[in-house]
């Protein structure tokens, strides 16, 4: 991992220009697994949590035609569809956001804990920029599908500077692609790396998710950290 000893402690971060300091694919990934290796359980656990939260929402919410009944019952169900699929969303959308701070934590030095995991910050301009983001993605995919994967791209840290930086959705949105936009080629090395080691992890029935999803989440705010000029931990 490179040094950060002439990285001025907590240094405040520019979103203009060229920010931050160099990153190293390297730094990053060693990075995230040095910090999930120090805490290992309490990642796996929220990951458990979060898969079992997010499975039991999809099961009772995920497929409509098992509504099919009389026409009061199915305009019922219908109702309580679209509300449980809005509902599996936001808390998707928080679940990345727990993450994202739980690895924010990690950046600052400190060992999160499966509680802190729930103590949301900024929560309607998580939801919002969640949904734009989304939005924009959508749109991008429909454009010939590369305008979407740029969005995505650029939008990477839309999440740490609304958690860590207290930002607006729109804010935070722009800073993420400023950000990105300056070390965009070794970010995507970054990205595609993280990308690998996911699908290597979801080979084995998934289980390597346990470990490979926190390990990307804390590579990738370590790289936010040290892109934006911001602190971080040794």
């Amino acid at each position: 991992m490179s040094s950060n000893e002439d990285r001025p402690e907590g240094a405040a971060a520019s979103t203009s220009g060229r920010i931050g300091y160099p990153l190293s694919v390297g730094d990053a990934i060693r990075y995230g697994w040095n910090r999930f290796k120090a805490n290992p359980w309490t990642w796996i656990g929220a990951v458990v949590i979060a898969a079992v939260i997010q499975g039991v929402l999809n099961a009772l919410f995920g497929d409509r035609s098992t509504f099919r009944v009389d026409t009061f019952g199915q305009s019922f169900w219908s109702f309580s569809w679209i509300v449980g699929s809005i509902l599996t969303v936001v808390v998707g959308y928080l679940i990345n956001a727990a993450f994202v701070g739980g690895a924010l934590q990690e950046v600052d030095g400190r060992r999160p804990t499966l509680g802190s995991f729930l103590r949301f910050t900024n929560v309607g301009n998580v939801i919002l920029a969640s949904i734009l983001v989304g939005v924009m993605i959508a749109i991008g995919l429909i454009l010939f599908v590369i305008p979407g994967l740029v969005v995505a791209f650029l939008s990477w840290w839309t999440l740490q500077f609304v958690i860590d930086r207290d930002e607006s959705a729109i804010d935070a949105i722009r800073s993420s692609f400023r950000a990105i936009s300056s070390q965009a080629g070794t970010l995507l090395l970054l990205a595609l790396a993280l990308i690998g080691i996911n699908i290597l992890g979801a080979i084995p029935l998934g289980l390597g998710l346990l470990i490979t999803v926190p390990l990307s989440t804390i590579a990738s705010t370590y790289a936010y950290r040290v892109v934006s000029g911001g602190a971080v931990a040794p």
